[in-house]
């Protein structure tokens, strides 16, 4: 798969899971089977911005050749990608969110691979 290809795709799924974490976050936890209040409606927007972020340098960086700079740019989202399957596991497996979570394993562990395969490329 393509460096263009991979930064699309994660441009819009981050993308979307960043817009409805900033302005939906009640829908998004119950989506995953979450109870919430004040706090949890806080920190799921700040994960929004979060997501914001990577959505725009993904969007940004689209039509980049894959250069020093850019692999660097690959690395950083790779090594979160692979955290973020640790973290969406231990999630699961705590019975912290419901089935629907072993979606979010699925799409980390998708763009850590595809991520991964991209950085080995010479």
């Amino acid at each position: 798969m393509s460096l263009k290809t991979v930064f699309i795709l994660n441009t819009i799924a981050a993308g979307f899971f960043a817009l409805v974490c900033l302005f939906i976050p009640a829908t998004m936890l119950s989506w995953y089977g979450v109870e919430f209040n004040d706090v949890t409606l806080l920190m799921t927007s700040f994960f929004g911005v979060g997501l914001l972020a990577v959505a725009l340098v993904t969007f940004y960086l689209r039509n980049s050749e894959l250069n020093a700079d850019v692999k660097l740019v690959v690395l950083a989202i790779m090594i979160s990608d692979i955290v973020g399957v640790i973290v969406a596991i231990w999630g699961q497996v705590s019975n912290i969110v419901n089935t629907l979570g072993w979606l979010t394993v699925i799409i980390y562990g998708f763009f850590a691979i595809a991520l991964l395969s991209i950085y080995l490329k010479k």
